[in-house]
Order: structure tokens, then sequence, then C-alpha cells
């Protein structure tokens, strides 16, 4: 199934109607393919408008903003959730998702709010957290600390069999990593090496029914469309 046909079948379902673990690769597909829009305004007619496009950002974020606050939700799913509502204000500026993702992710980070740093996981999503925190507040030991996992991932990614939605996590905390702290270096490689794993799944063309797979196809196939719009 190629991204037009696969954008018009996802964006059919009501927000309220995916399961939570699907938000997040959901949110980046659209994040997306709003960035394609905003590059080539006439594929409008293909995607929606911008305003389209943005009012299912909004309704994701309202989601996700709902789930930071629900206390039967993990703390690894929080982390995640809070990571994706300050990934949507990039796209989507509303201060209070910010104030409420900040909020949040201090209460986890510095839960004695008294400027020391602590990370009860360190995860791919505990990575995407720390560097926005950085990109908003400015808060060096939070870089400090996303390059401290980053570094840790490395022979994790490269020697361990992954799944495909472990090897888009991965992928998205590097990039971000490499993007919001500037260290790309740190994690070239690595990067390199988890693309050609999602370009074999795109290759495989093997996508189930569940909404889990395919929101994992939508967003993959949705950034890779924007990366060849942004190389032409």
């Amino acid at each position: 199934m190629n991204l037009n046909d696969l954008y018009k079948k996802v964006s059919a379902i009501p927000i309220g109607d995916f399961p939570p673990s699907a938000l997040s690769g959901l949110l980046h597909g659209y994040i997306s393919v709003y960035s394609i829009v905003r590059v080539s305004p006439w594929l409008e007619d293909v995607y929606g408008s911008q305003w389209d496009i943005h009012e299912r950002i909004r309704e994701i974020a309202g989601e996700l903003a709902d789930l930071i606050k629900d206390p039967s939700v993990t703390l690894e799913d929080r982390v995640g959730h809070i990571a994706d509502l300050m990934g949507a204000y990039l796209t989507y500026s509303d201060m209070d998702f910010l104030d409420i993702a900040l909020d949040a992710a201090y209460g986890i980070i510095s839960p004695e709010r008294n400027g020391e740093i602590v990370l009860p996981c360190r995860t791919p999503e505990m990575c995407r957290l720390l560097c926005s925190c950085y990109y908003f507040t400015g808060e060096e030991e939070c870089a400090k600390l996303a390059k401290e996992i980053v570094k840790e991932f490395k022979t994790r990614v490269l020697e361990n069999n992954l799944t495909d939605g472990e090897v888009w996590a991965y992928l998205h905390s590097f990039e971000f990593y490499a993007n919001i702290v500037g260290e790309g270096e740190v994690c070239e490689y690595v990067v390199n090496h988890l693309k050609d794993k999602m370009l074999f799944l795109l290759k495989s063309d093997v996508m189930h029914e569940t909404m889990l797979s395919q929101v994992l196809h939508f967003n993959v196939l949705a950034s890779c469309e924007y990366v060849k719009l942004e190389n032409n």
C-alpha cells in the first residue's frame, strides 16, 4: 500500500478509536505529512489543507495531554506521551500543551523540584524527553544525560534483533538527539544502520491489518516521503 492510500485509510478513523500505543506513530506521521504539504502546497489536493492536518495533530495532542494525567498509565508509557506532546508543540504551538508536558516531565526527572535530575528509566522515549527539555529550557544536564543514553544504546541497537517498532523508536531517538543537541557524529553510524532496517521494512511490503502495523507503515512512509522532498 502506498502512502496516499494508507493516509486516506488512517485519516478516516476517529482519533479516539486508536489505542494509546499507536498515538506516537500517528502523531509523527501527521507531522511529516504537514511538513510535506508546507514544502509543497499543491499536495493539499492529495493530503488535505494544512489546517485540516494541523487540527488532526491538535486532536492527537489532546489525547496525549489526557494520558499524561492518567495515573493508571505506566511510567515508561507516560515518558513517551510527554516526549510526543512536546514534539507536537513544535508544529501545533499551544502553550497549554507545552506547559502540561514540561510540568509532567520535570515531575518525573526532578521529583524533588530541587534542580537535581534523576532518570527512573533509560528508554528511547526518555532520550527524546531529555532532548526536548534541553530545547525548551536550556538545561545542560538534560543534554548530558541524553548523550549518555544514546551511547548506551549503540551496542544494544547494533548487536540485537529488534522489532520493527523498536527500530523506529531507536531511530527517532537518535535522530532527535542529533537534531536537538547537535552531535550527529555520536550516532551517525547507528542512524544509517537503523535506516537500512526501515528501508527493508518498506521493501518487504508486509503490513498486517492491525492499527499498530498500519500506523507504523504510515509513519515510516510519510517520513521517507518528506526526506525525499527535502533532498530534491
